[in-house]
């Protein structure tokens, strides 16, 4: 008698549309690859300390383009500032996908945050060098490739 109260509570907080089971197949996988990349993005960000050893050896920075070293000399050089911004844009993606998991809609804008949070904290840092090729590009048209896959989800935020 309780599982059936359960149900119908359940039931009764679905948005219309929604699978009676949970979450859309979109929102599922997105959210799974967000937290996936959240925690990739925080542990690499912690390798660039260990980018900034390649600067003290001769051998690797007479290999280097002129544009690879200067963006790893200035990013060396704020290197703690950029390790905060990408380990605290990876903890916020990581919270907005658990909150969308959720079906809550502020998860929505705390993603949002999380991913544009390092990208401005990055231009203020480094600006002239954040568009040195098309690799920048693909990047930042990735992040807003998943920003805009999101916006198609946000009718099943509903909490």
């Amino acid at each position: 008698m309780e599982n059936d109260s359960l149900l119908n509570n359940t039931a009764e907080q679905t948005a219309p549309g929604l699978p009676q089971e949970g979450l859309p197949g979109i929102l599922g996988v997105l959210t799974i690859l967000t937290m996936i990349g959240s925690v990739t993005s925080v542990i690499g960000s912690l390798f660039t300390t260990l980018g900034c050893k390649v600067l003290m050896m001769d051998e690797v920075v007479d290999k280097m383009k002129p544009n690879e070293l200067a963006f790893l000399t200035a990013t060396c050089e704020h290197k703690n500032i950029l390790i905060l911004g990408a380990v605290l844009g990876g903890v916020l993606c990581f919270a907005g996908a658990v909150m969308m998991r959720q079906l809550k809609s502020q998860g929505f804008l705390v993603y949002v945050a999380g991913q544009i949070l390092p990208t401005i904290l990055s231009l203020i840092v480094m600006a002239e060098l954040m568009f040195p090729d098309w690799k920048s590009w693909i990047g930042y048209g990735i992040m807003c490739f998943f920003i805009g896959l999101y916006a198609t989800q946000r009718k099943y935020l509903v909490r």
